[in-house]
């Protein structure tokens, strides 16, 4: 991993903060110090790839200028947060020094991430678990935008070693490997819903269904399942007929997917496709021609449009 910053000393020289707190003491008799610190971590993330492969840009998430890709870069706001102990201990949180990196250069997806830990008993070598963007692993409550996925949804987790603790230092700084905050954990699927002369089909909602009854809701922070089948439902600030959506599935092969959605007349649309597969990490477009739900229809093979969408019909 290439080291992103190469003025750390002259960062922590900067530093100021207070470095102890009164905690409990395990056996109840009095009250014992425990140590704070600035963590200071290099930082990458990687890209999401569009349906052909190749990589488009440099995670928060936007949409290029041509809505063919998704761009990733930190930004202010965005929180990683830091475990211990194989996900056990929450020890902190850390925000990326967008401007720092903007002032020496850097591409958006890389930066410098700082924050404040509990370091007691930390030494080095230690593995710490790093998650972004939120420490609840939960899928549920989508809007159906990018700006929404990127603050709740784009789960990805990595791992970085301890180097070295300066305990001389009064900011108690400590130093890890770098982060590098590889392959997404979920699909990014964009849903375009028309009618079947393709005029856009506005609805308040889509639910969206598997065969395979293996659509993650919930995840513990190691990444294994705890909650999942039934109906995802996407629901947006008002009515629409695109929807962004964030999916995970535990079946990670090809499976059927069921889209239904209800117009405002109450009139149910819905559309089945087979031998879908959605890979994490990738971006994909789909275009689809919904159907009255009473109505038959051929599946047809799904085709590329103009616009690099896939069209099922």
């Amino acid at each position: 991993m290439k080291k992103i910053l190469s003025s750390i000393p002259a960062v922590v020289a900067m530093m100021t903060m207070t470095t102890m707190f009164t905690a409990c003491s395990s056996d109840g008799d009095g009250q014992q110090p425990s140590d704070l610190a600035k963590l200071i971590i290099d930082a990458e993330k990687s890209s999401y790839i569009d349906v052909d492969g190749e990589e488009n840009g440099t995670r928060a998430i936007a949409l290029s200028g041509d809505e063919s890709s998704i761009n990733t870069s930190w930004i202010g706001s965005d929180v990683v947060t830091v475990f211990k102990n194989d996900w056990q201990s929450q020890i902190g949180t850390l925000s990326p020094d967008v401007q720092t990196a903007q002032d020496k250069g850097f591409p958006a997806n890389r930066t410098k991430l700082e924050g404040v830990i509990t370091y007691n008993n930390l030494k080095a070598g230690d593995k710490l678990d790093l998650i972004y963007p939120r420490s609840t692993w939960d899928y549920t409550g989508q809007k159906g935008t990018i700006a929404d996925i990127s603050k709740n949804f784009d789960y990805i987790t990595t791992s970085v070693n301890v180097v070295y603790i300066d305990k001389d230092n009064t900011s108690n700084p400590v130093y890890s490997t770098s982060a590098f905050f590889g392959k997404a954990e979920q699909t990014i699927v964009k849903f375009t819903l028309v009618n079947a002369d393709g005029t856009a089909l506005t609805v308040p909602e889509l639910s969206i269904t598997t065969a395979g009854n293996q659509l993650v809701k919930k995840c513990s922070l190691n990444g294994k399942a705890t909650e999942k089948g039934g109906d995802l439902i996407v629901k947006p600030e008002s009515s629409t007929n695109v929807f962004y959506v964030a999916i995970r599935n535990d079946n990670e092969g090809k499976d059927q997917y069921t889209l239904t959605a209800k117009q405002a007349d109450g009139k149910v649309l819905t559309y089945t496709k087979s031998d879908v597969e959605l890979v994490r990490g990738n971006f994909k477009k789909i275009k689809v021609k919904m159907k009255f739900y009473d109505d038959t229809y051929t599946e047809r093979d799904p085709y590329y449009n103009e616009d690099g969408e896939e069209v099922w019909e």
